[in-house]
């Protein structure tokens, strides 16, 4: 594992944890997202994203943008910083995805019922 991070999404009374794959620097990297009832786990597979951004770091969800009902929220990350320092070809995916602070909202597709 490389970066970690956990959110509480009050609203759902879940963690969202977001983990960046723990290779070189200068490679494309992959990130997956796991949720769980307890920060302690069982942690449970949400999604997993390939070559996310395509070298998506630090990623996270700043619990201030998540939405009254939980199911919007924002992933933050940065990326593709080799593309400027070493010229890597690196593409913006999603869009925007860029060496900076990127905020995109996500909507989760899924519905828990307690």
């Amino acid at each position: 594992m490389g970066c970690v991070t956990v959110t509480y999404n009050a609203p759902l009374k879940r963690y969202f944890m977001a983990v960046t794959d723990g290779r070189d620097t200068v490679s494309r990297m992959n990130t997956y997202i796991l949720e769980s009832e307890c920060l302690t786990g069982e942690w449970k597979l949400v999604t997993y994203m390939k070559d996310f951004g395509e070298q998506a770091y630090f990623v996270n969800f700043p619990s201030k943008f998540i939405s009254a009902d939980g199911k919007r929220m924002y992933i933050c990350y940065s990326g593709n910083f080799t593309k400027i320092w070493l010229g890597t070809e690196l593409a913006s995916n999603p869009p925007d995805s860029a060496y900076g602070m990127v905020l995109q909202e996500i909507e989760l597709g899924f519905v828990r019922k307690d």
